[in-house]
């Protein structure tokens, strides 16, 4: 064995051997029972899956990684006591949530206590932004700028060169507009109509009209679900028949189905296990996603929602990764749990762009959101409300 390869084996062997009895502790918060029941119980099935594989593989780098799983039920207050009692048990690091409320909850806890928090759902779904004031929480679901900036990409690539806007009369819908506004001109497109509505509107039919004959190259409809859906059924009934992105969030592992009846040919800009059979050769994180469908697909046997499952699994292969780093960085064994929370952060934050189910992850200092906008792939909602490629 080389001497480098043999002292680097030596060193790792020091730091597992000298590691307290408890291990890794590592808290899964999810949805099993309540409204949310569906993604969340994938969701727990990824979690003892990916614990009983780490266990079988004995652990890593020799040091057991305990993880616990527990059931929020789809209430907000119910998941922060849980993310309390997991960190003042010792817990390192947070995976949860089901329901961006629950996220949000979590995410105040996990700052209070330094704790690192991977989120499963954006814990402030109508901020448009992936810079914010939380230093311990990543969210790993695509926020909304992550969303807008995928879909002018899309939309850059399949030839459209201008876009509209439809979206709410609000504060939200500011920002959505400066957003795009900011990211069309960055790809050198134009935005050739806005048009805002009141929330709560059921029917569109002048602002409808008045994108349709602008002739855009495609249309961000951007609102709630139910806004969206009015205003994807006035686009259409008034001839539109280009591309028309919406929100990856009415689209989320705990979304209701979506109605083939309105949504079909609507572009969602989502993580790409949601076509990981469709994948096009040349996609970035092509044999990574092929990889993590199979490997759930044989491990954690019976997981009804597939990119519910795939998000724990990305979160928590990103933490053991930042164990890793923490070994090969030969922090004391033996140091207080803050700091050794600390280390953990700065070693996930330290960590190269990794691909995963979900896409491409990239922990950055002072970026909230954990996603490589690149990676996210244009999803189309077919003639049955089956997910595909256009």
């Amino acid at each position: 064995m080389p001497l480098l390869l043999s002292i680097a084996f030596l060193l790792l062997w020091s730091w597992s051997s000298a590691q307290p009895a408890g291990g890794v502790s590592v808290g899964v918060i999810a949805s099993r029972t309540g409204e949310a029941a569906g993604a969340g119980a994938s969701q727990a099935l990824a979690a003892f899956g990916w614990a009983r594989e780490t266990r079988e593989a004995g652990g890593v780098f020799g040091v057991r990684v305990d993880v616990e799983v527990l059931d929020d039920a789809g209430s907000p207050a119910r998941a922060a006591e849980q993310a309390r009692r997991l960190a003042e048990g010792g817990a390192w690091a947070v995976v949860c949530c089901t329901t961006p409320a629950a996220t949000a909850a979590v995410s105040a806890v996990a700052e209070e206590l330094g704790l690192l928090h991977l989120a499963l759902s954006d814990p402030s779904p109508l901020t448009v932004s992936t810079r914010g004031s939380t230093y311990w929480t990543f969210t790993l679901w695509p926020t909304e700028v992550d969303a807008l900036s995928a879909a002018v990409a899309d939309a850059l690539a399949a030839g459209r060169g201008s876009f509209a806007l439809m979206t709410t009369d609000d504060g939200y819908g500011d920002a959505v507009a400066d957003a795009l506004r900011s990211l069309v001109g960055y790809a050198g497109m134009r935005l050739v109509r806005e048009e805002r509505f009141a929330t709560g509107a059921t029917e569109l039919r002048p602002e409808a009209l008045l994108v349709a004959t602008s002739q855009p190259g495609a249309v961000a409809v951007w609102a709630s679900g139910p806004d969206t859906a009015t205003a994807v059924s006035a686009l259409r009934a008034r001839g539109y028949e280009g591309p028309v992105y919406v929100r990856p969030a009415l689209a989320a592992p705990a979304s209701p189905r979506l109605p083939a009846a309105t949504y079909e040919g609507v572009r969602f800009p989502l993580p790409p296990v949601y076509v990981a059979d469709a994948l096009p050769p040349a996609y970035v994180c092509r044999a990574e996603v092929a990889a993590a469908t199979e490997r759930i697909a044989q491990l954690y046997g019976g997981v009804a929602d597939l990119p519910a499952a795939a998000g724990v699994v990305d979160a928590l292969d990103l933490v053991a990764a930042a164990i890793e780093q923490l070994y090969l960085m030969q922090l004391p064994p033996d140091s207080s749990l803050p700091v050794l929370r600390q280390a953990l952060r700065d070693a996930a934050v330290g960590l190269p762009p990794r691909c995963g189910a979900w896409g491409q992850l990239d922990l950055q200092e002072g970026r909230t959101s954990a996603v490589v906008a690149g990676s996210l792939v244009g999803v189309e909602v077919g003639p049955r409300g089956a997910l595909r490629l256009p």
